[in-house]
């Protein structure tokens, strides 16, 4: 596969966010150009970021999702991308409350893969709020077939999700051991979507990205499976689109 783009920009999301409160404005939006390095693979593509930035009474976000220019899927990859960090600012502009303290929704992102074959982009999230011991960080992600500008999903890459989830969990409770990060929640490795849903491929493996507190402990997790572990349990399909060529 080809090296992924180096192109760094900020995106938000938020979890855990209850719902509540009055339907508010849609956010202002300005649009800045970046410079990345031109891909080989799609050498017409090109990356801008789009500022969704606004307040509402105590919270206050400046979100920068990335944009696509210059390549047929883009449309698709701009209105994916786009449509998750605004759904997070719905959420989070639902929960403000009268008195609630100052709240700010920070954070950053990094397309991932541009490789002619797939567009990837990871999605972090930052919201702080003043008081409180630390702020709460999520990641998200969004992969897109450039051949077909539909989505890719987990029951698009493997033959059975279940059996993968399952035989997943040992491979990166073994992997975050190694690292000194053991797994103290294996809850959070359940046979389940919700629970693999943030993940990305690239050269090494497949990178799955773990939500803050959902192995245990605070902070987001990052593991790579390498293509070794992770292939055998893939269509024959989802080899051809992700792993490396």
């Amino acid at each position: 596969m080809s090296p992924s783009r180096s192109l760094r920009v900020a995106v938000l999301a938020v979890a855990g966010l209850t719902a509540c409160g009055a339907e508010q404005p849609a956010p202002a939006a300005t649009t800045v150009t970046v410079t990345a390095s031109p891909s080989t693979s799609t050498p017409a593509s090109a990356w801008t970021e789009t500022h969704l930035t606004g307040d509402d009474q105590t919270l206050t976000w400046d979100v920068v999702v990335p944009r696509l220019t210059g390549a047929p899927v883009a449309d698709e990859v701009n209105r994916r991308v786009t449509a998750s960090a605004e759904d997070v600012l719905d959420d989070a502009r639902a929960t403000v409350q009268d008195g609630d303290p100052p709240r700010t929704i920070t954070g950053r992102g990094t397309v991932t893969t541009d490789d002619g074959r797939t567009v990837q982009v990871l999605l972090e999230v930052v919201d702080s709020t003043e008081g409180t011991a630390h702020p709460t960080t999520t990641v998200a992600s969004t992969v897109v077939d450039v051949r077909t500008a539909e989505p890719v999903t987990l029951d698009d890459v493997f033959t059975d999700l279940a059996a993968a989830f399952t035989g997943l969990a040992p491979v990166v409770e073994e992997i975050a051991a190694a690292q000194g990060e053991p797994v103290t929640a294996p809850e959070g490795l359940a046979p389940e979507e919700a629970n693999w849903a943030t993940w990305q491929s690239g050269a090494d493996g497949f990178a799955f990205s773990f939500q803050d507190y959902q192995l245990g402990g605070h902070g987001v997790r990052r593991y790579v499976v390498p293509w070794e572990r992770v292939e055998p349990l893939m269509t024959g399909e989802a080899r051809e689109l992700l792993a490396p060529r």
